[in-house]
Protein backbone atom coordinates (compact mmCIF):
# COMPACT_ATOMS: atom_id res chain seq x y z
CA UNK A 1 0.00 0.00 0.00
CA UNK A 2 3.03 2.56 0.65
CA UNK A 3 4.51 1.89 -2.31
CA UNK A 4 1.33 2.71 -4.44
CA UNK A 5 0.66 5.90 -2.45
CA UNK A 6 4.09 6.56 -3.00
CA UNK A 7 3.93 6.46 -6.92
CA UNK A 8 0.82 8.29 -6.64
CA UNK A 9 2.58 11.44 -4.62
CA UNK A 10 5.21 11.34 -7.00
CA UNK A 11 3.09 11.57 -10.26
CA UNK A 12 1.25 14.36 -8.20
CA UNK A 13 4.89 16.52 -7.71
CA UNK A 14 5.77 15.77 -10.93
CA UNK A 15 2.56 17.18 -12.20
CA UNK A 16 3.45 20.41 -10.03
CA UNK A 17 6.90 20.61 -11.22
CA UNK A 18 5.72 20.79 -15.04
CA UNK A 19 3.10 23.46 -14.27
CA UNK A 20 5.82 25.79 -12.32
CA UNK A 21 8.07 25.19 -14.93
CA UNK A 22 5.83 25.62 -17.16
CA UNK A 23 4.65 29.26 -16.02
CA UNK A 24 8.31 30.52 -16.32
CA UNK A 25 8.34 29.18 -20.03
CA UNK A 26 5.63 31.34 -20.43
CA UNK A 27 7.62 34.52 -18.66
CA UNK A 28 9.92 34.03 -21.39
CA UNK A 29 7.94 33.77 -23.81
CA UNK A 30 6.18 37.02 -23.55
CA UNK A 31 9.29 39.14 -23.26
CA UNK A 32 10.39 38.11 -26.62
CA UNK A 33 6.99 37.13 -28.61
CA UNK A 34 3.99 39.18 -29.62
CA UNK A 35 0.76 37.10 -30.24
CA UNK A 36 -2.18 39.11 -32.10
CA UNK A 37 -5.48 36.85 -32.79
CA UNK A 38 -5.65 37.07 -36.64
CA UNK A 39 -8.59 35.87 -38.95
CA UNK A 40 -8.53 33.18 -41.92
CA UNK A 41 -9.07 36.17 -44.22
CA UNK A 42 -5.49 37.28 -43.03
CA UNK A 43 -3.86 34.45 -43.81
CA UNK A 44 -5.22 34.03 -46.97
CA UNK A 45 -3.81 37.93 -47.80
CA UNK A 46 -0.03 36.79 -46.32
CA UNK A 47 -0.75 34.02 -48.35
CA UNK A 48 -0.96 35.79 -51.72
CA UNK A 49 1.86 38.25 -51.04
CA UNK A 50 4.45 35.07 -51.03
CA UNK A 51 5.07 32.44 -48.73
CA UNK A 52 3.78 32.41 -45.17
CA UNK A 53 5.15 29.60 -42.29
CA UNK A 54 1.97 28.02 -40.73
CA UNK A 55 2.62 26.46 -37.06
CA UNK A 56 0.14 23.58 -36.17
CA UNK A 57 -0.05 22.15 -33.01
CA UNK A 58 -0.84 18.79 -32.55
CA UNK A 59 -4.35 17.89 -31.05
CA UNK A 60 -3.72 14.52 -29.50
CA UNK A 61 -1.46 13.77 -27.08
CA UNK A 62 -1.08 11.21 -23.70
CA UNK A 63 -0.75 12.00 -20.57
CA UNK A 64 -0.38 10.71 -17.70
CA UNK A 65 -2.37 12.09 -14.16
CA UNK A 66 -3.08 11.78 -10.76
CA UNK A 67 -5.97 12.24 -8.47
CA UNK A 68 -8.94 11.01 -6.83
CA UNK A 69 -11.89 9.76 -7.72
CA UNK A 70 -15.69 8.67 -6.02
CA UNK A 71 -16.95 5.09 -6.85
CA UNK A 72 -20.56 4.79 -6.80
CA UNK A 73 -22.66 1.70 -5.29
CA UNK A 74 -22.00 -0.61 -2.25
CA UNK A 75 -18.85 -3.30 -2.94
CA UNK A 76 -17.35 -5.73 -0.44
CA UNK A 77 -14.23 -7.71 0.24
CA UNK A 78 -14.86 -11.50 1.53
CA UNK A 79 -13.11 -13.63 3.30
CA UNK A 80 -12.87 -16.56 5.80
CA UNK A 81 -12.64 -15.73 9.23
CA UNK A 82 -8.94 -18.21 10.19
CA UNK A 83 -10.83 -18.59 13.59
CA UNK A 84 -13.79 -20.41 13.25
CA UNK A 85 -14.07 -20.13 9.37
CA UNK A 86 -17.10 -18.12 9.24
CA UNK A 87 -17.59 -15.77 5.53
CA UNK A 88 -17.12 -12.16 6.49
CA UNK A 89 -17.57 -8.97 4.86
CA UNK A 90 -15.80 -5.74 4.74
CA UNK A 91 -17.23 -3.03 2.71
CA UNK A 92 -14.67 -1.07 0.87
CA UNK A 93 -14.59 2.76 0.66
CA UNK A 94 -15.85 4.61 -1.96
CA UNK A 95 -12.62 6.99 -2.27
CA UNK A 96 -9.68 5.92 -4.27
CA UNK A 97 -6.57 8.02 -5.35
CA UNK A 98 -4.34 6.73 -8.40
CA UNK A 99 -2.47 7.20 -11.21
CA UNK A 100 -3.57 7.08 -15.12
CA UNK A 101 -2.67 6.82 -18.30
CA UNK A 102 -4.75 8.17 -21.36
CA UNK A 103 -5.66 10.62 -24.71
CA UNK A 104 -6.57 14.01 -24.78
CA UNK A 105 -7.69 15.82 -27.70
CA UNK A 106 -8.38 19.71 -28.23
CA UNK A 107 -11.23 19.75 -30.64
CA UNK A 108 -11.22 23.68 -31.45
CA UNK A 109 -7.87 26.07 -32.48
CA UNK A 110 -7.54 29.89 -32.70
CA UNK A 111 -5.41 31.23 -34.90
CA UNK A 112 -2.74 33.95 -34.28
CA UNK A 113 0.13 35.99 -35.85
CA UNK A 114 3.03 35.61 -34.17
CA UNK A 115 5.67 38.04 -34.40
CA UNK A 116 9.49 37.26 -33.32
CA UNK A 117 12.18 39.52 -32.96
CA UNK A 118 15.71 38.38 -34.64
CA UNK A 119 19.00 40.57 -35.06
CA UNK A 120 18.11 41.95 -38.42
CA UNK A 121 14.34 42.16 -38.78
CA UNK A 122 11.34 40.67 -37.24
CA UNK A 123 10.05 37.56 -38.50
CA UNK A 124 6.27 36.88 -38.80
CA UNK A 125 4.39 33.59 -38.92
CA UNK A 126 0.95 31.94 -37.87
CA UNK A 127 0.21 29.15 -35.72
CA UNK A 128 -2.76 27.08 -35.05
CA UNK A 129 -2.75 27.14 -31.21
CA UNK A 130 -4.99 24.87 -29.01
CA UNK A 131 -8.06 25.48 -27.44
CA UNK A 132 -8.05 25.24 -23.56
CA UNK A 133 -11.17 23.41 -23.72
CA UNK A 134 -9.69 19.31 -23.65
CA UNK A 135 -11.91 16.28 -23.82
CA UNK A 136 -9.65 13.13 -22.55
CA UNK A 137 -10.05 9.45 -22.36
CA UNK A 138 -8.41 6.98 -19.86
CA UNK A 139 -7.16 4.00 -20.20
CA UNK A 140 -5.64 2.96 -17.01
CA UNK A 141 -3.33 -0.26 -18.10
CA UNK A 142 -0.91 -0.28 -15.32
CA UNK A 143 -3.32 0.02 -12.69
CA UNK A 144 -1.44 1.94 -10.42
CA UNK A 145 -3.84 2.93 -8.03
CA UNK A 146 -4.46 2.16 -4.25
CA UNK A 147 -7.43 -0.53 -2.81
CA UNK A 148 -7.80 -2.45 -0.21
CA UNK A 149 -10.04 -4.20 -2.71
CA UNK A 150 -8.12 -7.62 -3.37
CA UNK A 151 -10.57 -8.45 -6.20
CA UNK A 152 -9.27 -5.63 -8.31
CA UNK A 153 -6.55 -7.67 -9.35
CA UNK A 154 -8.89 -10.10 -11.53
CA UNK A 155 -10.62 -6.98 -13.30
CA UNK A 156 -10.45 -5.98 -16.46
CA UNK A 157 -8.88 -2.68 -17.74
CA UNK A 158 -10.64 0.36 -16.34
CA UNK A 159 -11.85 3.10 -18.53
CA UNK A 160 -13.27 7.04 -18.24
CA UNK A 161 -13.54 10.19 -19.78
CA UNK A 162 -12.69 13.51 -18.86
CA UNK A 163 -13.57 17.05 -20.00
CA UNK A 164 -11.46 19.83 -18.10
CA UNK A 165 -8.79 22.73 -19.30
CA UNK A 166 -5.61 22.48 -20.82
CA UNK A 167 -2.88 24.76 -20.64
CA UNK A 168 0.34 23.74 -22.72
CA UNK A 169 1.22 20.22 -21.04
CA UNK A 170 -0.62 21.03 -18.30
CA UNK A 171 -4.42 19.45 -17.51
CA UNK A 172 -6.95 19.77 -15.11
CA UNK A 173 -9.27 17.46 -16.22
CA UNK A 174 -13.58 16.55 -14.29
CA UNK A 175 -13.69 12.92 -15.02
CA UNK A 176 -16.23 10.01 -15.40
CA UNK A 177 -14.27 6.35 -14.62
CA UNK A 178 -15.84 3.28 -14.74
CA UNK A 179 -14.34 0.05 -13.18
CA UNK A 180 -15.23 -3.41 -13.08
CA UNK A 181 -14.79 -4.86 -9.77
CA UNK A 182 -14.90 -8.83 -8.87
CA UNK A 183 -18.23 -8.62 -6.31
CA UNK A 184 -19.91 -11.70 -4.33
CA UNK A 185 -23.50 -12.61 -6.29
CA UNK A 186 -26.54 -11.42 -4.97
CA UNK A 187 -27.78 -14.44 -3.92
CA UNK A 188 -24.65 -15.21 -1.58
CA UNK A 189 -25.02 -11.49 -0.19
CA UNK A 190 -28.57 -12.68 1.24
CA UNK A 191 -27.14 -16.08 2.16
CA UNK A 192 -23.99 -14.90 4.29
CA UNK A 193 -23.79 -11.14 5.21
CA UNK A 194 -24.21 -10.86 8.95
CA UNK A 195 -25.16 -14.48 8.93
CA UNK A 196 -22.18 -15.45 10.77
CA UNK A 197 -22.21 -18.65 8.48
CA UNK A 198 -19.49 -20.92 7.79
CA UNK A 199 -19.08 -22.06 3.73
CA UNK A 200 -19.79 -25.38 3.03
CA UNK A 201 -19.15 -26.08 -0.60
CA UNK A 202 -20.64 -28.96 -2.39
CA UNK A 203 -19.46 -32.41 -2.35
CA UNK A 204 -17.78 -31.32 1.53
CA UNK A 205 -18.27 -32.02 5.01
CA UNK A 206 -15.93 -29.52 5.81
CA UNK A 207 -16.35 -25.52 5.88
CA UNK A 208 -14.34 -23.80 3.73
CA UNK A 209 -11.14 -22.35 4.69
CA UNK A 210 -10.25 -19.81 1.93
CA UNK A 211 -12.45 -18.37 -1.19
CA UNK A 212 -11.46 -16.93 -4.68
CA UNK A 213 -12.62 -14.05 -6.27
CA UNK A 214 -12.02 -16.32 -9.37
CA UNK A 215 -15.13 -18.59 -8.34
CA UNK A 216 -17.53 -18.06 -11.10
CA UNK A 217 -20.63 -19.38 -9.05
CA UNK A 218 -20.01 -16.89 -5.96
CA UNK A 219 -18.40 -13.90 -7.70
CA UNK A 220 -19.25 -12.25 -11.08
CA UNK A 221 -17.84 -8.95 -12.61
CA UNK A 222 -19.88 -5.62 -11.95
CA UNK A 223 -19.24 -2.30 -13.59
CA UNK A 224 -18.97 0.49 -11.14
CA UNK A 225 -18.84 4.32 -11.97
CA UNK A 226 -17.19 6.88 -10.23
CA UNK A 227 -16.62 10.64 -10.50
CA UNK A 228 -13.14 12.22 -10.27
CA UNK A 229 -10.58 14.84 -10.39
CA UNK A 230 -7.29 15.02 -12.16
CA UNK A 231 -4.06 16.70 -12.57
CA UNK A 232 -2.27 15.68 -15.75
CA UNK A 233 1.28 16.12 -17.48
CA UNK A 234 0.46 15.63 -21.44
CA UNK A 235 3.32 14.46 -23.74
CA UNK A 236 4.43 15.11 -27.17
CA UNK A 237 3.08 18.54 -27.36
CA UNK A 238 4.79 18.64 -30.99
CA UNK A 239 4.27 21.54 -33.62
CA UNK A 240 3.76 20.48 -37.61
CA UNK A 241 4.73 23.30 -40.10
CA UNK A 242 2.40 23.41 -43.29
Amino acid sequence: MKIKLSITAFALFFCLQAVAQEEVDKDVRTEKDLEVKATKEELEKDRAKGDVEIVFERPFNAFISAGISHRMGRNYNVAISPVDNVVQFESVTSLNSGVATGLVWNPFTVLYKISEPNDKDIDWHYKYKRHPFAIALLVNLFKLSYSNDQSYTTSPIDVGFGLGYRSEKLLILVTGEFTPIRQPRKYFIDSYKGQNKQLILAGSQEPARTISPDDNSIFITRLYPALGLKIAYSFGAGKEKE
